[in-house]
């Protein structure tokens, strides 16, 4: 995601700085950015993360910092400290808490009178108790705070003591089947200006999907518009639903308040007047465009779809990662991808959990203290800084 906005804001013109934890990021091959700086992971360091970030925005002159992963939440932490230097494209940290926390997200929803599933937040066995008696199976069982679903338990029965450890919030949800949508929007102050809507088709595991083509699906816009209107929403945001094979319905799932793959479906300099500009329309991608992560899609799209339907889509989609303007983040996925591993070894964490391990945010700062029911709380890795966007004003002009 990181390497794809910086591709888009250099060629709009921008100077593109990147700031990363990992050893081998892809941005580190690529000629979109100028520089790119290492910083200590937010949830290893936080303060080191803040304070190395907060000295790069003084030194290099950065006007806007654009989170593209989980370290948004750390980043919003701070943002009152990180605004004394430029802009930050984050809404504040209590906002992004609600709406990442998977049971207090469904909860605000109910109270604004939306459809949703049925949902109960288990904190103990008395929650959990209560919660196979109210919500119909089969069930899903997820962490109130997680990515790429690599925690989640698909329950057919209920049953007397749950399948996890409660030391944390889990969400227990009723199973709705049918198929999975997720959007993508970029808002300022309550008012969309990027949008695109994608289905999961190939995926890894149960949750990161690797394959994207734009659908226009009216009822998720207007959706997403009236979301981010109520909360008067600055910054990234995206939405998982489930289209309900019974009854043809739309049911939120989820929320992540970051960037997500739909910026893939952006191909031109839409999306960075969107994020940085004033526009007066929405930006959308093409009706029909179609983008993969082409390594996964090789890798994994085998086992989940027909030879054909896999054929096409390696033959068809774009792959995000390839460039011919700039080949060599292709060619350094490689090397990225063996550090992973070898990491993933030597630590024995899951390769996929080991992508954001250390950016995660599970809301324990923000949640101490306070009732896990009500309350919730890289890749830091753009600062495009056009000299010719002040800090104060909303003006689009490229150096």
């Amino acid at each position: 995601m990181a390497l794809h906005l910086a591709r888009l804001f250099r060629k709009a013109g921008f100077r593109v700085l990147s700031a990363e934890s990992m050893k081998y990021p892809l941005l580190s091959f690529s000629n979109a950015v100028d520089r790119c700086f290492s910083l200590p992971g937010p949830a290893a360091d936080e303060a080191g993360f803040v304070e190395g970030l907060a000295s790069l925005i003084r030194e290099q002159g950065v006007d806007w910092l654009i989170p593209t992963c989980e370290e948004t939440f750390y980043i919003a932490k701070y943002r009152g400290e990180l605004e004394t230097g430029c802009r930050v494209l984050t809404d504040d940290l209590d906002t992004l808490a609600r709406l990442h926390h998977k049971g207090v997200f469904i909860e605000e929803l109910k109270r604004a009178g939306e459809l949703v599933p049925k949902t109960a937040l288990v904190c103990d066995l008395s929650d959990w108790r209560r919660a196979v008696e109210e919500i119909p199976f089969p069930a899903v069982l997820k962490p109130a705070y997680s990515r790429f679903a690599t925690q989640v338990h698909f329950l057919e029965e209920p049953a007397a003591e749950p399948p996890v450890s409660l030391d944390r919030p889990w969400v227990l949800q009723e199973r709705i089947p049918g198929p999975q949508l997720s959007t993508y929007a970029v808002a300022h102050r309550g008012r969309l200006t990027a949008y695109s809507c994608y289905r999961r088709v190939f995926r890894v595991g149960t949750g990161s999907s690797i394959t994207f083509r734009h659908e226009a699906e009216p009822l998720l816009y207007r959706w997403t518009e009236r979301l981010v209107k109520r909360y008067r929403y600055t910054g990234q945001i995206a939405f998982d639903f489930i289209r309900s094979d019974e009854d043809g319905k739309y049911y939120p799932l989820e929320c992540n308040p970051r960037a997500t793959s739909g910026i893939h479906l952006f191909t031109d300099a839409s999306l960075v007047k969107a994020m940085v500009g004033s526009p007066s329309d929405v930006a959308f991608p093409d009706p029909g465009t179609k983008a993969m992560l082409g390594i996964p899609v090789l890798l994994y799209g085998r086992r989940q779809g027909k030879l054909r339907e896999w054929l096409n889509t390696l033959a068809t989609y774009r792959d995000v990662i390839f460039d011919r303007r700039d080949p060599l983040p292709s060619l350094g996925q490689g090397i990225s991808l063996l550090s992973l591993c070898m990491t993933s070894l030597r630590r024995r964490i899951p390769l996929l959990e080991l992508t954001t391990h250390d950016i995660e945010w599970e809301g324990e700062e923000h949640d101490k203290g306070t009732d896990h029911r009500r309350n919730g709380i890289s890749r830091t890795s753009l600062g495009p800084a056009p000299e010719a966007v002040g800090t104060g004003g909303d003006r689009f002009r490229p150096e």
